[in-house]
């Protein structure tokens, strides 16, 4: 695998992915210890491969279709004249979405930054008016134990 990958001025990774995806289309010699080994058809493959995916921009799927049409060209679509203009349009469509989109989420960490900061503000009331309370609790349980202990001596 390394030798090919090297051989057609890939990565491994690469090769390995042409290879899990396009394996109908590269012959290649598998070895009794599940290896595959590339002969020159294969090689020419991977090259052709390569070819098609980086000088002229094919997607896998598109090589897929490539080999299962017995090498069809895929021509693109030509284009209309004012698709440009068009493309120009949705571009600034998108551009000012993305723009109220940013206030939006501006908006939105403002608004949670306050709410952060009143639930805050609500727990430090709340485990004040705890404390108060348990201490309240304690003090008036101590003045109980006092007045048991005092008046338990006249018993």
């Amino acid at each position: 695998m390394k030798e090919a990958a090297k051989y057609v001025n890939e990565s491994p990774g690469v090769v390995r992915n042409w290879l899990r995806e396009l394996k109908p289309y590269i012959p290649t010699v598998q070895g009794e210890n599940g290896y595959h080994y590339f002969d020159k058809p294969a090689l020419e493959r991977l090259m052709l491969i390569r070819q098609l995916n980086r000088d002229q921009n094919y997607s896998i799927k598109q090589i897929e279709y490539y080999f299962a049409t017995g090498e069809l060209k895929i021509e693109p679509e030509p284009m209309e004249e004012n698709s440009s203009d068009d493309m120009r349009k949705d571009l600034d469509t998108i551009l000012e979405r993305l723009k109220r989109q940013e206030q939006f989420n501006q908006a939105l960490v403002i608004k949670l930054d306050e709410q952060q900061h009143y639930i805050k503000e609500s727990l430090n009331k709340r485990d004040q008016l705890l404390l108060e309370s348990l201490k309240n609790t304690q003090e008036a349980k101590k003045a109980e134990v006092k007045k048991k202990r005092f008046f338990g001596w006249f018993n």
